[in-house]
């Protein structure tokens, strides 16, 4: 997932069932080992994402054995520099929030020290090529890309998609085997009764987390639409071109890792991207998402 072959331990029950094929880029995690905390107190830190009211989420520091990441609900996780190792431990909110940490935070970025590029998207297979969904936070990417798998779609990955050049082409790697699904959608699709239960993992005030099973292989990536939902917009979805750059550049995931090879990386991928169909999709907020999947299906050609 994410690009990486990843050795899981039996204890990473979000993860099990990924099923992606092999990449050449091992890595190994290790759960339950205190990541040292004397290491992390050495080290620099680099990054410090904080809640609204000022409390540390998480922390991310640099030091001689890799890239520490740490906040008092999620636990501990080490990336060794090469990224072929990730170890660590839960924090106050259990595996279950350090798994989510995992996939949300930690593999992502271990992507990009493999060399891959990451955007902040969902995305999902259509007849062998990768659509991606770019937005803000509660947009509805991932309720998005589901409706688009119940009209055929594969799901390929939730809020994290890995890319990867490959000659003149860009690969979408698929994601981890999970969605967070906004609570709205999650009674909407209970009403239907379009959601089993039974792969719901966990469940909050804000969202749930579903298991899925995601693509197998990366495929070509072929259109990014970025979700621009207005109150003044009309019922019809409206498409238009994306010409400003900043949108693709300000897509990544990991603005901490900056340096000359990774910006230069950076700008070659979002150039390769700009080269295909990235177009703004203007829509109201009450257009739900099963409306506006069949609008993207037929702006792509989709069947269905």
């Amino acid at each position: 997932m994410f690009g990486l072959d990843l050795r899981l331990p039996g204890s990473l029950t979000w993860l099990a069932e990924s099923g992606t094929g092999p990449t050449g880029r091992p890595v190994e995690l290790s759960v339950g080992t205190e990541a040292d905390s004397e290491w992390l107190g050495d080290a620099t830190p680099i990054s410090d994402e904080r809640t609204e009211d000022g409390a540390v989420l998480f922390q991310i520091a640099r030091g001689e054995r890799g890239y520490g990441f740490s906040g008092p609900r999620y636990g501990t996780a080490v990336v060794s520099p090469e990224a072929s190792h990730v170890w660590g431990a839960p924090g106050d909110g259990g595996m279950e929030d350090w798994q989510r940490f995992l996939v949300a935070q930690v593999l992502p970025f271990a992507a990009v020290l493999r060399g891959l590029e990451v955007f902040h998207a969902s995305a999902v297979a259509i007849d062998g090529d990768a659509v991606a969904f770019l937005g803000p936070s509660g947009a509805g990417k991932t309720s998005i890309a589901i409706a688009l798998c119940r009209l055929g779609a594969s799901f390929l990955t939730d809020d994290v998609l890995a890319i990867e050049r490959d000659g003149e082409r860009l690969l979408g790697h698929p994601g981890a085997p999970v969605a967070g699904i906004a609570s709205e959608e999650v009674e909407r699709l209970r009403s239907r009764r379009s959601l089993d239960d039974a792969t719901v993992l966990s469940s909050g005030p804000r969202e749930a987390v579903v298991r899925v099973r995601p693509q197998r292989d990366p495929v070509p990536l072929k259109a990014i639409f970025v979700l621009d939902r207005r109150p003044e917009a009309p019922p019809e979805p409206r498409f238009e071109p994306v010409i400003e750059p900043q949108v693709l550049l300000s897509a990544t995931f990991n603005l901490v890792l900056l340096d000359g090879p990774r910006l230069e990386a950076l700008l070659d991928v979002c150039s390769l991207a700009a080269g295909g169909m990235v177009e703004r999709v203007v829509v109201g907020r009450e257009v739900d998402a099963s409306t506006l999947a069949e609008a993207l299906a037929e702006r792509i050609g989709a069947p269905g």
